[in-house]
Order: C-alpha cells, then structure tokens, then sequence
C-alpha cells in the first residue's frame, strides 16, 4: 500500500511532469536517502521510472495501472464524478467505459435508483455490484490486467446491442489540436462505439490529462456533448479548441466554462 506521501509524489509526476529528488526531499523537509526509498517503492511497483536525480512516469506511449491512476487526483475525480451522477436521471441507461475517473462515477451513482448500466470496465461492474436496484450488463472479451477492463471485438459487439441515454468515458490524454487520445487502437475503439451509440456523452477528465503523451486520436472535441473537469490549464489554446468545437465544459465546482 502507497503513503500518503507516495501517492502525492506520484499527483506531482502526473500533473507536473518529472520530479528530481533534491527537490521533492526540500519540498518535504525530508533527506534525499528517505525520498530515494519512496521512488524505488513507486518504480518497483511499475507506477513510475527513475533517472538519474530523478523520477518520471513509465515508458512514453504505455499508461500506468489503473490502481496507480485511481490514487492520482483522488480528490479532483471524486468531484467530477458527483457532478456527472448528479446529472443522471433515475432510469437511464448508462454505458461507462474505461478508466479510473469512470469508475470513480460509478461510485457515485451507487444510490440511483433504476439505472441500467452497460460496461467493460471490472471496477465499475464489482462497485455496483454493491447496488443491487442498479441492472449492470459487462460486456465479454479479452481482459486486461493492467487496465482491468474487457476489450476487442466481442466487447464491441455486445455495446452496439444497446443505445444509451448516457456515456460516461475517460481519455488517456487531451490535445487542443488532436482532442482525444489513448494509449492504444482497442482502447480508442471502445470509446468510439461507445460515443455513437449514445445519446448524450460526458468526458471525465482532471486537468492532467493535458500533460500525457498518448499517440492513438480517438475523436475530435466536436464529438464530445460535455467535458467535466476540475479544471483547465492555463493555456488559450486549449479554451479555444474547446470553444470552436462547441464542447459543453463544465468545471468540477459547477461553474459553466
């Protein structure tokens, strides 16, 4: 199990890009020794890289695991994700595809009642799983580890059995000129058929998503209904692509961007 001051080291790394050791044992008042301890814990544990005088995320263009995601922005996700469930009507059908932030909003619509959920995401299916008046469907496939979710063709043909009131979706990263992005072809086509087979899409993404590197375009912003997020970065050219795209932006405080 992470420390607290493990699972802010790793917030920082996802936020803020690559951390060099002097300066995080400054930041904590802590030596150099105490902090080369907390990094190997995190590398060995597969959610970062060291190198030297420093620590990143792992390899360019692979996400970390989801348990490792689901401790970063804790805070920002969950505030996302009682807005997005508080905008969900009783009686609704649901699909909620992959990533943390998605299961995060799974938790949230554990008191809803009526919901017909559709998901390849385990973490969502075993946190409703605690709702018994919420129908969950999951879909079949191949599984996942690391991300612990069900993908490839199967998976693909079990959601276009549905049309959905709602999709609730993540990204593996965001781009003002490329929009969405993800680590990988199944990933990107799971999003995909999950978006054209809805009425109505929520993209729940924390303000990190703008510093990741992922490489396969899964739609443009003009696909996307709704961006809820905790907040924007400070850069124009994010606002503006969102803005030409004519994407609902929504921060987590609820004050329409």
């Amino acid at each position: 199990m992470l420390s607290s001051r493990q699972r802010d080291i790793l917030a920082l790394i996802e936020t803020e890009g690559a951390q060099y050791i002097e300066h995080l044992a400054e930041r904590y008042g802590l030596t150099t020794q105490t902090i080369r301890r907390d990094i190997n814990a995190l590398c060995d544990l597969g959610f970062a890289r060291r190198f030297h005088g420093g620590v990143d995320l792992p390899v360019e263009g692979r996400n970390i695991s989801v348990n490792a995601r689901a401790t970063l922005n804790s805070g920002a996700k969950q505030r996302i994700a009682s807005h997005v469930a508080a905008a969900i009507e009783p009686g609704s059908t649901i699909f909620m595809g992959i990533g943390s932030t998605v299961q995060f909003v799974a938790a949230a619509l554990r008191e809803h009642q009526g919901l017909r959920v559709v998901t390849n995401n385990i973490d969502v299916a075993l946190t409703l799983s605690e709702a018994p008046q919420v129908e969950v469907h999951v879909s079949g496939g191949l599984l996942r580890h690391n991300d612990r979710d069900v993908v490839g063709s199967d998976a693909l043909r079990f959601f276009e059995k549905f049309y959905a009131n709602y999709a609730v979706v993540g990204a593996g990263a965001l781009h003002p000129q490329k929009g969405v992005l993800d680590y990988s072809h199944s990933e990107a086509q799971m999003t995909t058929t999950l978006l054209e087979n809805a009425r109505s899409h929520f993209l729940v993404a924390d303000v990190s998503k703008w510093t990741r590197d992922a490489s396969v375009r899964v739609v443009p912003f003009s696909r996307i209904a709704c961006l809820v997020t905790d907040r924007l970065p400070d850069d124009p050219a994010v606002r503006r692509a969102l803005d030409e795209a004519g994407t609902d932006v929504v921060l987590c405080d609820g004050v329409a961007a």
